[in-house]
C-alpha cells in the first residue's frame, strides 16, 4: 500500500506554536526549518516535518524521532536504521518517503518501495514555461486543454514526482522527463488531485502493475490540540 498525506498549512498556528513545534522534530528536520531565510519558508518546513512525523508513525508506527536518515547526493532523504520502541535495531530499507511543498500546500507519501510526490501551484499564463521545457507533444496536450493552466500543473507535477522518484535530480533536459504517460519502464504515474490552484501527483517505482486502489490519499486537517492531535499522538 502506498499511503499520500495532504495538508493546507495554517501559518498563525505554526508560527504561535513554534517552539512547541520544532521539539516534536529531529536535528535534521529543526535544520531544514531553520536555514530558510524567510518565515514562509522555515513555516513551510516546520509544517513538512509534522506532516511526515505523523504520516510515518499512521502508515508504519514508526517513530521519526527515533530514525536514522542520511541524505543521498542528490539531496534524497532515506532511512537506514530505526530504533524500534524495544529498543532492537530493525532495518527501516524498505520504508521509502518523499515530502512536496508550494505555496500554503503539503503533501508527504509513504511507500514500500521508491517513491516521488509533487504538489504545485505554479502557473504558466503566457506558457514561456511550457515552450521552453515542454515536448512538442507536452506542449499540444497543454494548449489544446480546455484549462492550459490545470493541464500545465498536472505535467509539471508528474515531471517533478518523476524526478524525485529516481533520485537522480533534474534531467539536463525537461522536456525529456515523461508525464503524458502513465508508466514509463518500471515508473507509474498517478495524478492524485487536481483543483483550481494546485495539482498533486504520484510517482512509483514499481515493475508489476500497481492500481488506484493500491493508492490512499488521506487530508491531515493540523496538529494543534483544536485539531485533536496532542504531541503524544504522534
Amino acid at each position: 500500500m502506498i499511503k499520500v498525506y495532504f495538508y493546507k498549512m495554517n501559518q498563525g498556528d505554526l508560527s504561535s506554536g513554534w517552539e512547541n513545534y520544532m521539539a516534536l522534530l529531529p536535528a535534521w528536520r529543526q535544520e531544514s526549518c531553520t536555514r530558510m531565510r524567510f518565515e514562509r519558508g522555515r513555516l513551510q518546513q516546520l509544517a513538512a516535518g509534522l506532516l511526515l512525523r505523523y504520516a510515518l508513525m499512521d502508515a508504519e508506527g514508526i517513530d521519526l524521532m527515533k530514525a536514522e536518515v542520511t541524505i543521498n547526493e542528490h539531496g534524497k532523504p532515506q532511512f537506514v536504521l530505526y530504533q524500534n520502541a524495544a529498543e532492537d535495531a530493525a532495518e527501516a530499507g524498505n520504508v521509502h518517503f518523499n515530502i512536496s511543498h508550494s505555496d500554503d500546500y503539503i503533501a508527504v507519501a509513504i511507500a514500500d518501495r521508491p517513491v516521488g510526490i509533487d504538489v504545485e501551484v505554479k502557473t504558466d499564463p503566457d506558457l514561456k514555461v511550457t515552450s521552453r521545457f515542454y515536448s512538442p507533444a507536452e506542449q499540444q496536450a497543454v494548449r489544446s486543454a480546455p484549462d492550459p493552466q490545470r493541464e500545465f500543473r498536472r505535467l509539471w507535477t508528474r515531471k517533478e514526482a518523476y524526478v524525485k522518484c529516481t533520485g537522480t535530480g533534474i534531467y539536463d533536459s525537461v522536456a525529456g522527463i515523461p508525464s503524458l504517460e502513465d508508466q514509463s519502464g518500471d515508473y507509474r504515474l498517478f495524478t492524485l488531485k487536481e483543483e483550481e490552484e494546485y495539482a498533486l501527483s504520484l510517482v512509483v517505482c514499481c515493475p508489476e502493475e500497481v492500481l488506484p486502489e493500491d493508492i490512499s490519499l488521506k487530508q491531515v486537517e493540523g496538529f494543534g490540540p483544536a485539531k485533536g492531535r496532542m504531541p503524544s499522538e504522534f
